[in-house]
């Protein structure tokens, strides 16, 4: 559960700060708040790893996202003509793998535990409470904020 008061925008902005030196200034959060305690560990052993091999400067986060569900960060090399040697690539698995099967268990709205869902067409980790809001939301005709109380 994230804490009350949860202020997005300066939780990010604590992040920008603290892994400035993997994420792009204009990097988009495009998950729900839910997954940025997530978010933030995953850039922590992200930051680790490229670290230790050598490619901070040389690498960093290109997207952070929901995709069918689980939580995505791309992490690329800063050139095309880069190329991750293979320890590396091991390395960065690990990580997105942990993170993504953490995520699919999570919800991405509040933290609390949750599961997978396909609402419509569009799949989503959510705690029962917002898996019902959202289903809710599609039966009335998809108006408003689907995550209201």
């Amino acid at each position: 559960m994230l804490p009350e008061g949860f202020d997005r925008d300066q939780f990010i902005a604590g992040l920008r700060e603290k892994h400035a030196r993997i994420l792009p200034p204009d990097i988009v959060f495009s998950v729900e708040n839910g997954w940025l305690p997530l978010i933030a560990d995953s850039l922590r052993d992200i930051e680790r790893v490229l670290e230790k091999h050598g490619w901070i400067g040389r690498a960093g986060v290109r997207q952070i996202k929901e995709k069918l569900g689980d939580l995505r960060i791309y992490v690329k090399p800063n050139f095309e003509s880069y190329s991750f040697p293979k320890a590396l690539q091991n390395d960065l698995a690990k990580v997105r793998e942990a993170f993504g099967e953490r995520s699919i268990v999570t919800c991405e709205i509040c933290a609390d535990p949750g599961s997978v869902g396909n609402f419509d067409g569009y799949y989503q980790c959510l705690c029962p409470r917002h898996a019902s809001q959202r289903l809710k939301w599609i039966a009335g005709g998809r108006n408003g904020d689907p995550f209201h109380d």
